[in-house]
């Protein structure tokens, strides 16, 4: 039998933002390694070598229905943002596995059609390594 989860219930917190509402769609993080070619003249069957460099945390992107009230994720996004500092971001997934990071806002727009919901899209670039902590 296949094994598989919905995204239903995933939450993103920020020590800033706070817990961020409406969202509607959550990428990352998307952790990289950087090749390194330590490839010589004498490389068996001239196939390049490598080994692994350093990591890259990567990335959070995340769009949420606009909310500009007063206690709305608009107004705590934008404060963060403004603030430019690295801070604790945290994903609940809906079995209760975490992951976190520092990281910063990098990218903050809205999304505003005549016909649809305005939305709003949100970028933080991570700067320490990823925690993963696994259902209990």
């Amino acid at each position: 039998m296949s094994d598989g989860q919905t995204g239903y219930g995933t939450t993103l917190t920020g020590a800033t933002a706070g817990l961020i509402g409406n969202i509607t769609q959550l990428t990352g993080p998307s952790e990289t390694r950087d090749p390194i070619d330590i490839s010589t003249m004498d490389s068996a069957d001239q196939v390049r070598e490598f080994i692994a460099g350093m990591k890259d945390s990567g990335e959070i992107t995340f769009t949420c229905n606009y909310d500009g009230s007063a206690a709305g994720a608009a107004n705590a996004l934008k404060t963060a943002y403004d603030l430019g500092t690295a801070e604790i971001w945290t994903i609940v997934y809906p079995d209760t596995s975490t992951e976190a990071a520092t990281g910063f806002i990098t990218a903050l727009g809205k999304a505003t059609p005549f016909d649809d919901k305005i939305t709003q899209d949100v970028t933080i670039k991570l700067t320490a390594k990823v925690t993963y902590t696994d259902v209990a």
